[in-house]
């Protein structure tokens, strides 16, 4: 009998090709444990051993001594992503300081290595808080926002970056956001069975995005966002990237 797993999955819309895959899995539904977190609270789950697996930002890899990648699959993007920006009501080069979200740690590294490297500016960061990106970017205030909350945002700042995109346009590599991860190696069978259920939500993904198109607001087109925004294959280009977004966070102070 295979051990109960607790797994955190992220809450966001474009996991819900993962979340259907584990759910109407006939293995694990009978033997694990899942619950549904922003990004941030999977790796706190995965870092005090309250979740088996974790799909956690990559961003936190660079604080783990010892993490195992799962599967062939992650959240990522291969230029525009739609739901990782910096919103502002003045440009990027006359923002005085950025609020940071606080339900993911890679986009807060991922704005800080764009400020620093591509756009060259050195704002002041300004941790957010729940209700931030309604409040608190004003003047020369930016914001980055993450996840769902951006669809209801575009229409109510001048300015928008977005950062998927920008990262692109910078290194000519995709971006990875979240993979799969556990801290402890997972069994090759196990690890097979996972990945075969992540594989059979991505096959579905047409029909995932016709059967909850009502959960986005009005004008959001949820196959495009899943299938042309983000891109689930971690392929070699992404590992590729992933590397050096991680190397790039080694060389700075935490």
């Amino acid at each position: 009998m295979m051990k109960k797993l607790n797994i955190s999955i992220v809450s966001y819309t474009n996991t819900l090709p993962f979340r259907i895959g584990i759910e109407t899995s006939t293995k694990f539904q009978r033997n694990a444990h899942i619950t549904y977190d922003n990004p941030a609270t999977c790796a706190k789950k995965v870092l005090n051993d309250e979740a088996d697996i974790g799909l956690i930002p990559v961003g936190v890899l660079s604080q783990m001594d010892d993490y195992h990648i799962i599967g062939n699959y992650c959240i990522g993007a291969k230029g525009r992503v739609d739901t990782v920006k910096l919103y502002g009501k003045v440009p990027v080069e006359e923002m005085t300081s950025i609020v940071l979200d606080y339900q993911s740690g890679t986009s807060v590294k991922l704005i800080k290595y764009l400020t620093e490297n591509y756009w060259h500016i050195a704002p002041e960061f300004l941790k957010g808080s729940h209700g931030f990106e309604l409040r608190d970017i004003e003047g020369t205030r930016g914001g980055v926002v993450i996840g769902d909350r951006t669809f209801d945002l575009d229409k109510q700042f001048p300015f928008k970056y977005d950062l998927s995109e920008v990262w692109w346009q910078h290194t000519g590599l995709p971006f990875v956001f979240a993979v799969w991860v556990s801290k402890t190696p997972l069994s090759r069978d196990l690890e097979n069975l996972f990945n075969h259920a992540l594989e059979q939500g991505i096959d579905r993904i047409n029909q995932i995005a016709d059967e909850f198109q009502h959960i986005v607001p009005a004008g959001i087109d949820l196959d495009i966002y899943l299938t042309n925004r983000i891109d689930y294959k971690l392929d070699s280009d992404k590992r590729k990237a992933m590397g050096l977004f991680l190397d790039y966070l080694k060389s700075v102070p935490v």
